[in-house]
């Protein structure tokens, strides 16, 4: 079990790298373009010819030549660095231009889509791999020391499900849920354990009882202690 919780915090690590290499591209596209704005000359320029082909994908894309005058030199079927659903030929579009080498352009439509694209990618991947992982350590810090503490009580099984929530390899983790009755402040707790990856149905069952370790001023804090029946009973090895 330990094993796949390892394989979970490496996918949600990849998923926040992924997410930082994005918004590291992101920003980069945004400074490289910003410092070709700052530099470049803007033009008129007319679009001659929008080329449609398959990418290799099988998705239609666009290639999209334009001309314009610069310097009294006119630059014909100079390819466009984008495209956007409102272009069509004949239309005249403003384009900026870098004066060294006029035949390098770039629209502001292409700096901040794309910069927007990749950061905000980046902002996405980057959640969904950061914050379970910060949810995961906190868990486990909680976990230390409750059981560090040594409090604990005896709950009953009430059902296994699975959480349908995760997936992994195709498979859905195991969630046990257990209930303790206060008797002397005649109130029912009911706690979950964490995910399980093994089938947790061969070492116990609804209406056995389960160690679950609590923090006695705020039972909110618990850990429904399955690692050590796991440990005793089975050897898994998948």
């Amino acid at each position: 079990m330990k094993d796949k919780i390892k394989v979970v915090k490496m996918i949600f690590g990849l998923f926040a790298a992924l997410g930082i290499i994005f918004i590291i591209v992101g920003i980069l596209w945004l400074a490289i373009g910003s410092r070709f704005k700052k530099n470049a000359v803007e033009v008129s320029a007319v679009i001659q010819e929008i080329e449609q082909y398959r990418d290799s994908d099988g998705d239609l894309s666009h290639r999209v030549y334009v001309s314009y005058s610069y310097n009294e030199q006119n630059y014909e079927n100079v390819r466009l660095n984008e495209y956007s659903s409102n272009m069509y030929e004949g239309k005249e579009i403003e384009i900026m231009i870098d004066p060294n080498n006029p035949r390098v352009n770039m629209m502001n439509l292409g700096l901040y889509l794309g910069s927007g694209i990749f950061i905000g990618m980046g902002v996405i991947f980057a959640c969904v791999g950061i914050f379970p992982l910060i949810g995961l350590g906190r868990s486990s810090s909680v976990q230390k020391k409750l059981i560090a503490s040594g409090q604990y009580i005896y709950a009953t099984v009430e059902s296994i499900q699975y959480n349908k929530n995760y997936t992994m390899n195709g498979q859905h983790p195991f969630i046990i849920y257990c209930t303790y009755k206060d008797d002397y402040k005649n109130i029912i707790y009911r706690f979950k354990s964490d995910n399980i990856w093994t089938n947790p149905e061969y070492f116990v069952q609804p209406g056995s009882e389960i160690k679950v370790f609590v923090d006695r001023q705020n039972y909110k804090n618990y850990h429904v202690d399955i690692e050590s029946i796991m440990q005793a009973k089975i050897m898994d090895y998948t």
